[in-house]
Formats: structure tokens, sequence, C-alpha cells
């Protein structure tokens, strides 16, 4: 039985239907199907073989703890969070109103037997709802938060769901194989008031989450409405041992809306730094009226963006140094190799470019710990995304030294007539002996007829390279609402051969109209330039 996703949004459909076909199956068993649209069963299961996701049941591994009418618990607050162990399911259940509860998970599933905290869907599909405003936490949690009362005030404040290691457990303890889905989670934001441990009335914290991720390893969050908090999802990451280091975050499937802080740069939609993270399938909707962060801000290594629909933020991607454990990333040969591809981005360009690769503290010097000495120095493969950009300026991408180089191919990247000045490249002010400006390496790429690679104002050190294998044209080759093409684009077939080093590495997916994942697969002589495979 396939998990339904129903609560994504669905676009407006293209007037023009395929004829190429409905792929209903997962990426081993896929095959192609006459017909014109793809039915809401097939994609559905199909989202759900992508997501790795199956009904919220208990694993008959562990204990069952279900919350909601009629249930084991009333409210969050009776769930045991402090006693969960491998192999335990916290299912909550439909209720007429909002959970008003907040609390931390510092449980050690294995691989065989996770622990999960997951969300029964209604009769309508929508997802119970875990309301930060007015929570209320578990007495029994005060000295699981930490064990003086200024850290628990740090933990409590900036969190509406914690993940990290109880005191007790130890120093090098951490979280491992969580699971979170299902749930909307929302309202962890200033604005608004809650309980604490302790009883007394807290208000959130500018810089905290919906989710943060303290420490842990294996951790999951997956088809989840999270929004109206400082931040959707947080992970950190320090050099103080392999234990305090966040490992394999996957967040997939998730719809963000509304994040930030008015006025504040440092809050982002999702703000990771991990070893192995991966982002996809996930919708992000614009920031919160005002707020000037990111809609990914990133400083991981072997990070993987894929098959994500993006819109708005300062910048779309800003993919930058390890902030906080320099050391243990810049010992990971994956630090130096960032994979963003099957994107869809849609983002007015006079806030910032699309893509922002290196670092973000300059002023360093050569062998200091901070700035650009830990930079990324690596490449950024970016590949089979779909860009409409709007506004007036817009630049592509903006990467921080000769030291980071972009491999960009089979991109389709459309500004909107309305931009007057379509850049690829954006300076950025570093100081000597570093370069500013990277080094951008173009394959084949759509770009709207017109493109430069800076203004005239402000000229771009570094190198632009293979701007002779550019395809374009003055219309836009998709629909700038699905951003997916329509018959006769020309994008279809157009795509090019990818590097050697990457000719392994092909996009699998897809979303479909209604936003769900289906399987991508080539249908012509070629494969089609950007997101979709029409």
């Amino acid at each position: 039985m396939a998990l339904v996703i129903a609560a994504l949004p669905v676009l407006p459909a293209l007037a023009q239907t395929s004829t190429r076909g409905a792929y209903l199956a997962s990426p081993s068993t896929a095959s192609a199907t006459t017909g014109t649209t793809t039915t809401a069963t097939s994609s559905r299961t199909v989202a759900s073989t992508a997501l790795n996701l199956s009904p919220c049941q208990p694993s008959g591994l562990g204990s069952d703890y279900t919350v909601g009418p009629g249930q084991r618990f009333a409210s969050l607050d009776q769930v045991p969070w402090e006693s969960l162990k491998a192999g335990d399911t916290v299912r909550i259940f439909p209720a007429a109103t909002a959970y008003k509860g907040k609390f931390v998970i510092t449980a050690r599933g294995t691989a065989s037997a996770p622990v999960r905290i997951c969300g029964v869907r209604a009769a309508d599909g929508s997802r119970p709802v875990i309301d930060g405003s007015g929570a209320t936490t578990r007495a029994a949690l005060h000295n699981i938060y930490a064990t003086s009362d200024y850290a628990r005030d740090i933990h409590q404040d900036r969190s509406l769901v914690l993940i990290k290691a109880a005191p007790a457990q130890g120093w090098t303890a951490f979280p491992s194989w969580i699971q979170i889905d299902g749930l909307k989670i929302t309202r962890g934001h200033p604005d608004q008031t809650f309980t604490n441990a302790a009883g007394a009335q807290r208000r959130y914290a500018a810089f905290g989450a919906c989710i943060w991720v303290e420490r842990g390893q294996n951790i999951s969050i997956l088809d989840n409405e999270i929004t109206d908090c400082q931040m959707a999802v947080f992970s950190k990451s320090t050099d103080d041992g392999d234990f305090a280091v966040t490992r394999n975050l996957r967040i997939a499937g998730n719809r963000f809306a509304g994040h930030g802080i008015v006025g504040d740069v440092h809050q982002h939609t999702t703000y990771t730094q991990s070893i192995g993270t991966t982002i996809e399938f996930n919708i992000y909707a614009p920031l919160r009226n005002g707020s000037p962060g990111n809609a990914i801000k990133d400083r991981s290594a072997g990070t993987v963006v894929r098959y994500n629909r993006l819109e708005e933020g300062s910048h779309a991607l800003d993919l930058v140094e390890a902030e906080d454990f320099p050391l243990t990333a810049m010992a990971t040969p994956a630090y130096r190799s960032t994979l963003v591809y099957g994107n869809q981005i849609i983002k007015t360009g006079d806030s910032g470019s699309v893509v922002h690769y290196g670092g973000d503290h300059f002023g360093s010097q050569p062998g200091a710990g901070w700035g650009e000495p830990i930079f990324r120095k690596g490449t950024l493969h970016f590949f089979h995304n779909t860009l409409y950009l709007k506004g007036t300026t817009a630049w592509v991408f903006q990467v921080s030294t000769t030291e980071e180089r972009v491999e960009a191919w089979n991109n389709a990247i459309h500004f909107a007539p309305t931009v007057a000045q379509k850049n690829l490249r954006m300076e950025q002010d570093v100081v000597a002996p570093w370069v500013g400006g990277g080094i951008v390496n173009l394959g084949r790429n759509w770009i709207t007829t017109g493109w430069q690679d800076s203004d005239v104002w402000h000229k771009v050190r570094g190198q632009l390279l293979g701007t002779g294998l550019q395809v374009g044209g003055t219309a836009a080759p998709f629909d700038v609402t699905t951003l997916q093409p329509g018959y006769g684009s020309a994008l279809i077939d157009a795509a090019a051969g990818a590097p050697v080093s990457m000719a392994t590495t092909l996009p699998l997916f897809q979303f479909d109209r209604d936003l769900l994942p289906q399987v991508r697969r080539q249908r012509g002589a070629a494969s089609d330039l950007g997101a979709f495979e029409y």
C-alpha cells in the first residue's frame, strides 16, 4: 500500500499534454505506457517509492505509542519521549484541533529497527498538526534537554522538535536512525510563546528551527509540511569528534513555507551542516515577507540537492564553507564535490544570485582556520536544472574564488523580459592571494538570447569557459508557471553528453503536474535540457 502525498500543492496543467507516455513504476522496473496523463494512483506509488515511505504503522520491533482522540495518549506531553528506544513508533492521529506540544528525541535506533515519529493522514489526506504557539512541554524532559537552566533555555527556545543526546547518555552519545514523517509542524517563531518543561512561559528565540538536529546520524525528515518558524530544519556539526557530526541527513518530500526573520539574513528555510546531506523532492515556497534569508543554506560535505522546486530566497542555493566543523569537513573528500541537479528554480534576481558556491566569510589569511582557507575549493556539478529568473537584474552563479569551479551542463535558463541585465556570473570580494569570481565551465545549456558574463559596471574575475556551446532563444522554452516544456520546445532531445567523470550520474526523477515525483526516462534520440523529460 502506497503512502499518499496528498497535501502537496497542485499546479495548473500545461495546455499541451504529453504524447510521450507516463511512467508508472519504480526506477528499477520503469516502463513507458501509452496515454496522455499519469494516474493519481501511479503517481503516488512512484512518490512513495522515491521517498522510501511506508504507511504510518508500528514496526513490530518495539513499542507502539499512539496519540490522539481515543488513543493511548491524548496529547504529546503524555508520550514518554525520554524512554524511546530502537524499533519504537510514535503514531500521531488526526484530531479536530492542533496538538500544542514540543519535545526532544534522544533515542538510538538501528538500520533494521529505526525510531519513527509519524502522522496518520486524515480521510481528506491532511496531516496531523503540531502547533508551537502555546505548546506545552513534558515535565519529564526537564533534565533531558540539559542539566543547567541556561542550556535548557537555549535548547527549548530554539526548537519545536529537537534531536539531541540526553546529558545522562554521556558526552559522546548521539541519536541515530530517527525518522519524522507525515506531520504538519508550524509556528515555532519569536512571535509565539510556549510553556517549557519547568512550567515557565518562554518565547521562541530568533535563531531556531521547527526541527533542530543538534547532532545525530541517519536522520530522515520526510513528507512533512513545515511552516512559519525561524527555519524549517537546522542541523549542526562540530569538530569535537565523530559523535558531534551529523551524518547522513535526508530531507525529502517536504513542503516548506513562510520561514525566516524579517530583516535578518541569518535564518533560512533549511540550514544544514552535516556530512552526507541529501535534499530532494521538496517544495520550497517563499520565505516570510521581508525575510532576506536563503531557500537552502548548506555548509555540508557530500551535499546532493536534487528534484526540488525552489522559489525565491536571497540565494536559492547558498553552498558555503563548513564554518563550525572545518577540520572534519576538509578531511572528507566529499567536501570538494557538490551535486545540484533536476531542480526547478524560480527567483527574482535583484536580491542576489541563484547559486552562491564557495564561502561567505572574507578577509582571512593563508593558514587561518576561518574564511577563505576553509572554503569548499572544489567543484559544483550543476546539471539538468530549469531556472526562471525575474526582476530587472539577475545573476546565475556567484563563485567565491578561482579555487572553486562550477561545471554546468544541460540546464535550461530563461530570463524574463523584464530582466535588462542577464548575467551568468557575479563577483565576490575576497582578499589576496585569493581571486574572486571563480571558474564556470559551460557545457551545452539553453540560455535566453542576450545573456552576458556580467554587466559593464561589475566586472567578474576568474573565467567563464564554454560560451560557444550554448543554444537559446527569446521566448521561454517552458511554461513559466510549471516550468515544464510544451510541445515543440527547443529543450526536447537537445541535451549533450555529461562530462566523463559524471557520465553515470543521471537524473532519475522529475515532478509531475501535481508536484509528485515520477520516473524520468529518456524518450527520444537524446535527453531533454532542464529538469523535465517531455
